[in-house]
């Protein structure tokens, strides 16, 4: 028997119950930290730029000088040099001379802002300004992007391939990083096979090995094992019992509802994990299992591949956010369509309907629900993303803007 629990409810047991989840810390190179997650903040030691530069190809001056320049009345300097790039200037710009600078190269001393060469004319050994500058501009100066003392890195935060840029610009080469969450998964089924050419009547090759452990190495988890066993209660118990042993959470799919064979509620009391959630108020996705035990998540996932999906996705971001305290959480991305027809729902359970994104003749962004029973993977593959229907809502009509998210994000 269920005792079902609401998405938002599902949500706040796994934050409560995995927040001091204990993950190993490592030193990695920085360019190998990309997905995994700082455990310390990063303070700057160093000014960014270093020194100040021009971010235009033109040529630095004092911006007094040129001030009331125009095509009309230009201001004509004279060329004193031109900075080399990647080494320091050796001149000093006064009101009469100006240095050219390419984009990046360092400031002349004296000079306080930069004219676009487009906007000059050059004479021999004079450069005519035919257009003025306001103070510092085209000037990039020295800390004005990182400056010593600034937070560049709070713990806790995801490294992106822009935090690598950041840090690589202050010096660092190294960084402490949790190591990565990894999964034992397993999938029950005495009817499940594998990698076999031809199916006998009752068999049904696997699916869900290949989308759930796909879809988990999306999220930077790695998979630690990744096996199917039959319908027997000491080999599932045993499966389970070392899937904890070598990874930090375990995922069924199959064996969660509460039929003769499905065994995992009974295996999980037998072991002594603390059952938080057997079955969410969703569809599809109902017959949903979550455990404690030893302090590290169980997840049993209904064996319908579109409703183990579902269910996946929807808690997944919360378990990775809750056990690496990432504070930062920004919502699901999403684009707004209108719906081609009506879609009913059960009131009292959230529902998530796979729909197709198309443009129709006058060029607006349509969203087509595909319907499909939760045993159904075409459906699932030919979607661009869902919509979701809230539990208090019996349904869309036609011509309603949806909200669709996109498949795994």
């Amino acid at each position: 028997m269920f005792i079902v629990k609401s998405i938002d409810e599902t949500i706040k047991i796994l934050k409560d119950n995995f927040n001091d989840y204990n993950i190993n810390k490592i030193k990695i190179k920085l360019e190998d930290a990309l997905n995994y997650v700082a455990t310390s903040d990063i303070v700057s030691k160093e000014d960014v730029p270093h020194f100040d530069r021009s971010i235009v190809d033109g040529y630095a001056v004092d911006f007094n000088s040129v001030k009331l320049a125009s095509n009309s009345t230009p201001s004509i300097l004279k060329l004193s040099g031109e900075v080399i790039m990647g080494q320091a200037s050796q001149f000093t710009v006064n009101s009469d001379t100006t240095v050219y600078v390419p984009t990046g190269g360092h400031l002349p001393m004296g000079a306080n802002s930069v004219v676009m060469i487009e906007n000059t004319d050059k004479l021999l050994d004079e450069i005519i300004i035919n257009k003025s500058v306001s103070m510092l501009e085209n000037v990039l100066k020295m800390g004005s992007d990182i400056s010593i003392g600034t937070k560049v890195l709070s713990k806790n935060t995801l490294i992106t391939p822009l935090v690598i840029g950041a840090l690589k610009s202050i010096g660092i080469d190294e960084i402490e990083v949790y190591e990565k969450l990894s999964v034992s998964l397993i999938s029950t089924g005495d009817e499940i096979v594998k990698n076999k050419a031809k199916l006998e009547i009752g068999e049904i090759r696997d699916i869900n090995s290949y989308t759930i452990s796909n879809h988990l190495r999306n999220k930077n988890i790695i998979i630690n094992d990744n096996i199917i066993i039959n319908d027997d209660f000491e080999l599932y118990k045993n499966a389970v019992i070392k899937g904890f042993e070598n990874s930090d959470i375990v995922i069924t799919s199959g064996g969660s509802s509460v039929g003769d064979k499905d065994y995992t509620f009974d295996i999980l009391k037998k072991m002594g994990a603390e059952i938080l959630v057997h079955g969410v108020n969703i569809k599809p996705g109902k017959p949903t299992i979550i455990a404690k035990y030893n302090n590290k998540l169980f997840f049993g996932l209904p064996g319908q591949p579109t409703s183990a999906f579902f269910v996946l996705n929807t808690f997944i971001n919360t378990v990775i956010n809750t056990i690496y305290k990432i504070k930062k959480e920004l919502p699901s991305p999403y684009i707004e369509a209108t719906l081609q027809i009506n879609v009913h729902s059960v009131s009292g359970r959230r529902m998530y309907q796979l729909v197709k994104v198309e443009y129709n003749e006058t060029g607006k962004l349509i969203a087509i629900p595909l319907f499909a029973k939760s045993g159904m993977i075409n459906a699932l593959k030919e979607a661009d993303g869902y919509i979701i229907i809230d539990e208090f809502i019996e349904g869309y009509s036609a011509g309603r803007i949806v909200k669709v998210f996109r498949l795994g994000d």
